[in-house]
């Protein structure tokens, strides 16, 4: 079978990676280069523990401090606030408590297998020298959210998660490099993270072509279904024929189902990340300041700090109101940094109920979706890709994919 991946970032190279598994001719698609989008730019986390959605019943009562407070890592593009507000009320909408409930034992479902996901793709393409094994470690200097937190640690530990919490004296212990200013910390064990995301993504495309497939550098203009249960790709450079296409386009999905007569509500959240030169003392693995929505990640080539949500669209321009933000965090738990290196701006592809997009189009059933993973889509590359590669080659999955399907909008 001749497939079609649209979008080569960590979920478009998993998916095709896994259908060439399965045996399939695959043929990736994307304007820019493999992972260099969101991808590139992330915290670098396999956050295994994150089934608790972003827009949990907690978040809607702290709505308005996000909205008022200085401090807070919610920001709106200038000039994007109304034209944000009806994606942003659904979001609002799936904060109630029973329904959080539910989109948890979803997540759960999911990130039960990240391993299963990624150990096949990680040995093949020789990627484990570029993992770290370290806990992620996430830190709070306010009461009030740290007993906010406290709430989802008991449902994450329901589901297997396991949390050792870190009292005031004891956070130096475990990070000494970072300035004592923390009320609480919590360790999820069982997380990792990616000491150099570009460098997997180029080795994912590698072991792709290795393995027989095709990458094309070219935007995606128009999907056309055939008479002939056949469909049609045109670029800007060709058109070509499939007999099934995946679409994993991140944020840039919508422009094509909109075409195909889908209206799903995905929207942008925009994250940002500056990196700086390693400090003469760094950290060994993931720092998440949480009430500040900042992550300090050392990577090979320098220590990221990254984070944040802009909603109001997928400009490249940057705030200097978000780098100023993410300058006096990283300044306060790192207080003798240098300037940053550079600044970076990219584009989470976000629905309100927090759920990804996995499955086939309710419209055509030669097309299949892929994307909308929010905030962990590098945790879930690998595992939706296997999944949308079983659904594709045996109509089969390991797990029912009903709770993520393009029927629920």
């Amino acid at each position: 079978m001749k497939v079609a991946v649209i979008g080569a970032g960590i979920v478009g190279l998993s998916t095709a990676n896994w259908l060439k598994k399965y045996g399939q001719d695959v043929t990736l698609f994307d304007r820019e280069d493999p992972g260099s989008q969101a991808s590139f730019g992330n915290a670098g986390t396999y956050a295994k523990y994150a089934n608790i959605p972003t827009n949990s019943s907690s978040f809607f009562y702290l709505f308005p401090y996000l909205l008022l407070n200085k401090n807070s890592p919610l920001f709106f593009k200038r000039g994007k606030f109304i034209q944000s507000l009806p994606w942003l009320m659904q979001y609002l909408s799936n904060c109630r408590q029973s329904k959080v409930r539910d989109t948890s034992n979803k997540l759960t479902t999911l990130l039960s297998l990240v391993d299963e996901g990624y150990e096949d793709l990680f040995n093949d393409a020789d990627i484990e020298n570029l993992i770290s094994r370290e806990s992620i470690f996430y830190v709070w200097s306010n009461k009030l959210f740290y007993n906010s937190a406290r709430k989802d640690f008991e449902t994450r530990e329901k589901t297997g998660v396991k949390i050792e919490i870190i009292s005031k004296n004891e956070i130096n212990d475990v990070e000494p490099n970072i300035n004592n200013i923390f009320y609480k910390g919590a360790l999820f064990k069982g997380s990792y993270f990616a000491k150099n995301p570009k460098k997997i993504s180029e080795k994912l495309l590698q072991l792709f072509i290795e393995k027989g497939g095709n990458f094309k550098k070219e935007k995606i203009d128009e999907i056309k279904i055939l008479d002939t249960n056949k469909v049609n790709i045109h670029t800007n450079e060709n058109t070509y024929t499939y007999d099934r296409i995946v679409l994993c386009a991140g944020v840039w999905s919508k422009k094509l189902t909109d075409k195909l007569g889908e209206n799903i509500p995905l929207a942008s959240e925009r994250g940002y990340h500056l990196m700086y030169p390693h400090p003469e003392n760094s950290i060994s693995r993931p720092i998440a300041w949480q009430e500040r929505g900042v992550y300090f990640t050392p990577m090979q080539d320098g220590l990221r700090a990254g984070g944040v949500v802009e909603l109001g669209g997928n400009s490249n321009e940057i705030s200097s109101k978000v780098v100023s933000y993410l300058k006096r965090a990283t300044e306060a738990v790192f207080p003798n940094i240098n300037n940053h290196l550079s600044e970076w701006v990219g584009f989470r592809p976000s629905v309100p109920d927090s759920l990804p997009v996995i499955g086939q189009s309710k419209k055509n059933p030669y097309i299949y979706y892929c994307f909308g993973h929010q905030h962990i889509g590098w945790s879930l590359g690998g595992i939706s890709g296997k999944l949308i590669a079983q659904e594709i080659c045996a109509n089969k999955t390991d797990i029912d994919l009903k709770p993520f399907s393009v029927g629920r909008f």
